[in-house]
Order: C-alpha cells, then sequence, then structure tokens
C-alpha cells in the first residue's frame, strides 16, 4: 500500500519524441489517476484528473465564446466563429503564453482526451450535414447557378496561382511551402454546400431570391473543390512517394463510396422501413450510431478522413420520416451543443501568432486575399452577366465569400498530415475568421427579402371594385383550421359576375434538409411521397373550385422553410400574385370541451413577420370552430353563419369593413355591423374617413338584409359589454388590429396586452373567455421609403384612406 502511495504522488505524464508518418511527432505517456486514493480522499489538485479537466475545459470555452458573441453582437458572429476566437485566446497564442496557466487547464494528457472528443463530435456533425442535404437540387441546378459556381471556384484558383507565381520570382518560399501551395490555394477556392446553407438559414434569406441561388452555386463550387483536391492529392502522392501510392489512393476513395453506396445504403433503407413499422426509436438510434462509428472506422481505414464517411453515410440516408427527420435534432443537440465547440476551439489552440512575421508572411496573405477578390469578383460578374440586379449580386459574392465548419476541418487535417505549416495555417485561418465576421453585417445590411415587396401601393381590401376579382392567400400549418377557413371564404360571396382566387399555401417546417422548397403543389407531389398530409384538404378546396365553378379558382402552393424565415415565402408569393389578403391561423389551438390544446410560438413568430411585412392586407384567424356545432356553409341544410362586425374606427377597421361589402348579399350569412363611438372624442379626418365609408356602407345596403347597430361607449369597458353581447349570437367576429391609443373606447384595455400584433380588442379576444372566433384584420403594413419600381395589372390603382 505504501508503494502505491509513493506512485501516485510522483509525476504521471511524460512527453517524448517519436518518428511520425510524415515528421517528428509528440508522444504524450500518462498514466491516469484514480478518483479517490487509497485511502478514501480526494486529491487535493482537481486538475489532476481527466474528467473534472475535461468539464472545466468545455465550461471555460462555453463561458469564453458567450462573453465574446456578447461583445461582438454588432458584427453578427455566430458561434462557429465565436468557437475558433476562443480557442485562439484561450490557447497558446494569447493567454496559453502563460505556461502555470497552460500546464494547469491544458496540460498535454488532456489536450488529448479533448481533441479526441472534439474529432467525434466533428464526424457526427458532418453526419448530419450529410443527412440535410437533398440529392434531387443537383438535378434542379439550372445554367445559371453552373456558370455562377464554376466562376465562383475558377477564377479565385487563377487568380491565386497567378500571384504565387508572381511572388515565387523573388525566392522566398521554401521547398514544402510551394510543394504545398496547389493544396494552399485550392482551400482558398471552397465555397462548401453546408456552410452556405447554414449561413443563409442563420441569416434567415435561405428561402430569398439570393439564398436559392447561392445554395446551388455553393453546390457547384462544391463539386469542382472536391475533385480539384483529389486530384491534387493524387499529384502530390505520386510525387512524394509513388505513382502506385497515388493510384491506391484514388481506388480506396472510390471503394469507400462504393461500399457506403451499395452495402450501408440498403442496409440504412432497410432500417427506416423498421421504423416505419413501429419499431423501437432508441433501437434505430443505437444501430444507426453504431453503423456512424463503423463508416468513420473503414474511412480512416482507407486512408480518408472519418468524418468523410460520416458524411456520406448521412448523404445516403433516405431524408424521409422518421429517420431522416427525428435524427438530426437529436445528434444536434449531442454535437452542436457539446462536442463542435470543442472541436473549433481546439482548431483555434493550432494558431501561432508569432509565426506570421518576416516577407513570407506578406507574401502567403497576399496570395490568400487574391483568392478572396477573384471569388468575390467571378462570382458579382458572372451574377450580372446572368442577369442578376447588382445590388442582389453583390451579397451573393459576399456569401460565397463566407467560410465554416468544413474548411476549416480540411485545414485542420492538412496541418495534422503537415501538408501546410503552422505559418500558413494561422494565416488561412485568421484571414478567414475576419473575413467571414466582416461580411455577416454587411450581408444583412445590403440585402433584405421584403424590399422588393414591400413597395408604395400596395394591395388593400378597400381597392376591391364591384365586378373585379378579389385574390385570397390562405396559408396552412396542418387541417384543423381548414373548416372555418371554408366558411369565410364562401361567406366572401363569390359569383361570376366578382370571382375569388383562392391560393392555398402549405407551410412545412424545414426539417431533415438544408434547401427550401416553393413550388407549386402538384409537382412537390411527384418529387415526394410525403404529401400525403395534406391530401384531405387538397379534397375541400377541390370541392368548393368544383361547387363554385366559374366563380372560384384555387392553386395549391407548398412551402418547406424554416420558421424563422418561411414568412419571406407567404410574403413573396402574396406578392407574384397580387392578393388583397393573407389569412394566417393564430399559433393557439382549442379543442372541443373549450381547454387549449396547443401553443406553437414558432407559429407566432411567423405570423408577426407576416405582419409587418406583407405587401397586402393580413388577417389572422382565432379559429374555435371545434367550439361550435355549425355545418359547413356549403352544405344547403346548414344554419345560416353568423358574422359581426365591431368597428371602432381607423385604417384597419375600415378594411375590415370593406371586407365584410363582399358578404352583404350572400343568401346564408346572417351579417351584423356594430359600430362603438364616442360622441366626446373625434380624431379629426380619421373620423371623417370613417364616417364616409360608414355613409358609403349604408347607402349601398338597400333592402339587404344586413343588421346595423350604433352603441355608445364612454371607456373600454363598454366596449367590452358590447362584445360581450355577441357571445351565443355570432360564429365569427371581424375586427381590425390598430386603434387610436388615446381613443377612450379602448381605455382600460391597454395594460393587458399579452399579444401586442393582435391590437388590443383582438387581444382580448383571444382569451378563453370567448367561445366563438375571430378574424383579425390589418391593413397593408406602412411602406418604406423605397425606390423599387412595381408592374401588375392592378398598380395604377390606388387603395381608399
Amino acid at each position: 500500500m505504501a508503494k502505491i502511495n509513493e506512485l501516485e504522488k510522483e509525476a504521471v505524464t511524460t512527453i517524448g519524441v517519436v518518428s511520425g508518418p510524415f515528421q517528428p511527432e509528440y508522444l504524450v505517456c500518462q498514466q491516469m489517476h484514480h478518483m479517490i486514493n487509497s485511502r478514501g480522499y480526494w486529491y487535493s489538485d482537481p486538475f489532476d484528473f481527466s474528467l473534472p479537466n475535461l468539464a472545466f475545459q468545455i465550461i471555460l470555452i462555453f463561458f469564453t465564446t458567450r462573453l465574446l458573441l456578447f461583445f461582438l453582437k454588432p458584427l453578427r458572429m455566430n458561434l462557429l466563429m465565436g468557437h475558433i476566437l476562443t480557442g485562439i485566446i484561450i490557447g497558446p497564442a494569447v493567454l496559453g503564453r502563460n505556461t502555470t496557466y497552460f500546464q494547469k487547464v491544458f496540460p498535454p494528457g488532456s489536450i488529448v482526451v479533448l481533441m479526441t472528443l472534439a474529432y467525434v463530435g466533428f464526424m457526427i456533425h458532418l453526419f448530419t450535414l450529410g443527412i440535410q442535404v437533398d440529392p434531387r437540387v443537383i438535378i434542379k441546378t439550372g445554367k445559371s447557378a453552373a456558370f455562377i459556381g464554376s466562376s465562383c471556384f475558377l477564377l479565385p484558383y487563377a487568380l491565386g496561382l497567378l500571384t504565387f507565381y508572381v511572388v515565387n520570382s523573388f525566392g522566398n518560399f521554401d521547398a514544402h511551402l510551394r510543394e504545398s501551395m496547389s493544396m494552399i490555394i485550392v482551400i482558398n477556392s471552397v465555397s462548401s454546400f453546408p456552410v452556405i446553407t447554414s449561413l443563409l438559414a442563420d441569416l434567415q434569406i435561405l428561402n430569398s431570391e439570393v439564398g436559392r441561388m447561392a445554395t446551388h452555386v455553393s453546390l457547384v463550387c462544391d463539386m469542382w473543390s472536391w475533385s480539384a483536391m483529389l486530384v491534387i492529392n493524387a499529384v502530390h502522392l505520386a510525387i512524394r512517394n509513388s505513382k502506385m501510392d497515388s493510384i491506391w489512393s484514388v481506388v480506396f476513395t472510390i471503394a469507400l463510396v462504393a461500399v457506403i453506396a451499395f452495402v450501408i445504403r440498403p442496409i440504412l433503407r432497410w432500417s427506416n422501413e423498421r421504423a416505419k413499422e413501429g419499431d423501437e426509436e432508441e433501437a434505430q438510434f443505437c444501430w444507426l450510431m453504431a453503423i456512424l462509428l463503423c463508416c468513420g472506422l473503414l474511412s480512416e481505414i482507407l486512408g480518408q478522413h472519418s468524418g468523410f464517411g460520416a458524411f456520406m453515410m448521412g448523404f445516403v440516408l433516405p431524408n424521409g420520416p422518421p429517420l431522416g427527420t427525428t435524427l438530426v435534432p437529436k445528434l444536434e443537440a449531442i454535437s452542436s451543443v457539446l462536442l463542435v465547440p470543442a472541436f473549433m476551439a481546439t482548431s483555434g489552440f493550432r494558431v501561432h501568432l508569432a509565426s506570421m512575421n518576416g516577407t513570407s508572411s506578406v507574401f502567403i496573405e497576399l496570395i490568400i486575399m487574391m483568392g478572396y477578390v477573384g471569388k468575390f469578383c467571378g462570382t458579382l460578374l458572372s451574377a450580372i452577366c446572368c442577369g442578376m440586379p447588382f445590388w442582389d449580386a453583390i451579397p451573393l459574392g459576399l456569401i460565397m465569400c463566407c467560410k465554416g465548419i468544413i474548411e476549416i476541418a480540411i485545414l485542420v487535417v492538412l496541418y495534422d498530415r503537415k501538408v501546410i505549416n503552422g505559418q500558413v495555417y494561422s494565416h488561412l485561418l485568421l484571414t478567414m475568421l475576419v473575413v467571414t465576421a466582416l461580411a455577416r453585417p454587411i450581408i444583412a445590411y445590403l440585402y433584405d427579402p421584403s424590399r422588393r415587396y414591400m413597395v408604395e401601393g400596395r394591395k388593400t381590401l378597400q381597392e376591391w371594385k364591384e365586378g373585379v376579382k378579389m385574390q385570397f392567400l390562405v396559408c396552412l400549418h396542418n387541417e384543423d383550421h381548414v373548416p372555418t377557413i371554408m366558411n369565410l371564404l364562401e361567406a366572401s360571396h363569390p359569383t361570376p359576375h366578382s370571382p375569388l382566387a383562392v391560393f392555398v399555401l402549405h407551410l412545412r417546417e424545414l426539417k431533415g434538409h438544408s434547401t427550401s422548397v416553393l413550388i407549386p403543389h402538384h409537382q412537390f407531389h411527384k418529387a415526394s411521397s410525403k404529401a400525403t398530409s395534406y391530401n384531405h384538404a387538397i379534397n375541400v378546396f377541390q370541392y368548393y373550385e368544383e361547387h363554385n365553378s366559374g366563380s372560384v379558382v384555387v392553386q395549391h402552393f407548398t412551402a418547406i422553410s424554416p420558421y424563422a424565415s418561411i414568412h419571406n415565402d407567404i410574403c413573396t408569393l402574396a406578392s407574384e400574385k397580387w392578393t388583397n389578403l393573407v389569412i394566417v391561423p393564430f399559433h393557439k389551438t382549442w379543442t372541443i370541451d373549450g381547454s387549449m390544446e396547443s401553443t406553437e410560438h414558432s407559429i407566432r413568430n411567423v405570423n408577426k413577420n407576416v405582419m409587418n411585412k406583407a405587401p397586402c392586407s393580413v388577417g389572422i384567424l382565432i379559429d374555435r370552430g371545434p367550439l361550435t356545432s355549425n355545418q359547413h356553409v356549403l352544405m344547403s341544410e346548414s344554419e345560416p353563419y353568423r358574422i359581426a362586425m365591431l368597428f371602432l374606427g381607423g385604417a384597419d377597421d375600415r378594411e375590415a369593413l370593406a371586407y365584410c361589402m363582399r358578404m352583404v348579399e350572400h343568401p346564408k350569412v346572417d351579417l351584423t355591423i356594430a359600430r362603438v363611438k364616442n360622441d366626446d372624442y373625434l380624431s379629426g379626418e380619421e373620423s371623417d374617413l370613417d364616417q364616409e365609408l360608414i355613409d358609403y356602407f349604408r347607402a349601398s345596403l338597400g333592402k339587404r338584409k344586413v343588421k346595423y347597430i350604433e352603441e355608445t361607449a364612454m371607456d373600454g369597458v363598454g366596449t367590452t359589454r358590447v362584445i360581450c353581447s355577441f357571445e351565443d349570437a355570432v360564429d365569427l367576429l371581424i375586427v381590425g388590429k390598430h386603434h387610436d391609443p388615446l381613443s377612450p373606447l379602448i381605455s382600460g384595455l391597454t395594460e393587458w396586452n399579452e399579444y401586442p400584433e393582435l391590437g388590443v380588442i383582438g387581444d382580448m379576444l383571444a382569451t378563453s373567455d370567448f367561445q366563438f372566433s375571430v378574424l383579425i384584420v390589418q391593413q397593408a403594413p406602412v411602406a418604406l421609403n423605397l425606390s423599387l419600381e412595381m408592374s401588375g395589372p392592378e398598380s395604377h390603382d390606388r387603395p381608399m384612406h
């Protein structure tokens, strides 16, 4: 026992130099302590243990990154770049110069453990990236994207190579640097597809015009990059070792791809089918993780990085449910939060600031910067040649200059294999960090997808004139809101003289993919079997169109995008179709017993973005259809559909009243217009416009069966009393969103505004105190001062104010 205690007190780490495959390597021999000694006491120094040391390192990386992101928030720096900067700061380049700190926090043995964990995380992350790549994107790449993507790679490569030949004439490059320069120039020309799509999703422009073009361009550039690196690597092996080594490298790479495609892929398909049949999800998850580790091991055996096999496995994994859509959130929770930060931070450990000096550093940086200049100019000029507007081509060029985890991983592999030295690695990584950090805020400033539809003279309901087709855009997240929406559309009273065009947009959150979609629904149905979940809704709308033949035209579209930016798809379609009204469902739903069924906060953010940026009027539908027993308006035996409109005054209430003008002649709609006013309060011009529209409405009624009532209220309590009088008397209440905050009609109601996007009255109606459905109408948002030119069939019409 005494001998054991003596050994525990001795140094347990030995560092030596051994011969490696490329050059001498450090070998760390470390005897691991037990957590408790033979007497049952904890060791006094917690950094003597691998697990506490690893935990402290990860905690240090996490908090340092968050602190950096807080101070660098104006630069819109993302987490990955923050982790790299963290690694540089806490690593040997900055704080690590203090040997006491670095030996305590990052002893040699612990760095081995941390890097091993980091590589596992990187392999899992590459697997998730491979899952999100849709192979069909390659087929859909057009000629413009192919031309821009080729220019995006070839021009920076040519310019970097030309710069190298010029500066090499000065004779300041050593033999090893000259040998590796072709690989360096290729790396500098890379624009990785997973990195670009992640950047677009982070900037919330993945489903914009520039975002979709950048997706296809990066895919073409990526294909050029991998092909060039494969060829250059084979040439280097032939020069350094032998031609047979070069041939075997290509053969092994092809063999690896073949094994994954023809052996692993059938196993994954079988596993996916078993999951669909109801096998336990945990068992399927364990099987896939085992196969993933096998692919990484096979990749290493055949001479490739383990991440290559992991990425290829994710690429061939069936991207549909359940595996393709359930695996990504689980694995991302493990890799992105815990393991990838360790990988990115350790990449920062390799930066050697002291090596970045001398004439050679100037020349290296010049070659790297010329590569970025060539990439930006190549993308910009080719995009302009393909007809892209100049102010869209600039953000596209900046997007293609951004780099991320794929490029960093390539640098780490080349550095560890001694293809590039510490000086080149430091220049490449730091330049990548600076360019990407500066490009992100510039892209966000220059490109806003909403500018193309946030223009003067946008469509409103008050523009509609009798005999002119009114156009609606209906957004569906699921089938639950279809009955109430159908009642609302039928109540709009489509006729051959005054037809109705309905564009139904099926919204789906982007999961398991990295490419957004906005296409006609029939095209999506042909490309994927996942469209069956909306077949019932499609049948209902088709029946509605057939029932109103000559009066109603229905078109279906599908949008698959991140919920953070899916409003761009809604607003783009509304702008292209010149719709008068966009209808979006409220984010809360109710069950038949009146209790709340679910609350989707992501849908709430979608609604808020649509209301802020829509090119036309917007209606948020609070659907309480399950609480009522009324049948569909289309059914002849159904009871009349009871609709009431609350008019307090203002532009939004006038917009709602303009919509109600379509309903007055429907034989199965009982319409009530309730005007609430206060004779002591007049809002000047607004009151005159309100009265003018009310007078026009009442004059046009004639003998139609529409009930018009006027109520006087002194404050918000009186307004609430009028609303409560509709309880059990209406199926749908229509109200405008915004009201004058100085109006006594809403005094006392503004203190409890939980959902500002609904307005004061709408927020009150969203509570569980009411049983009827509600439509909150907002007139087209105030246009920005933009000089965009409008074109369309009715662009000369001006809205009635």
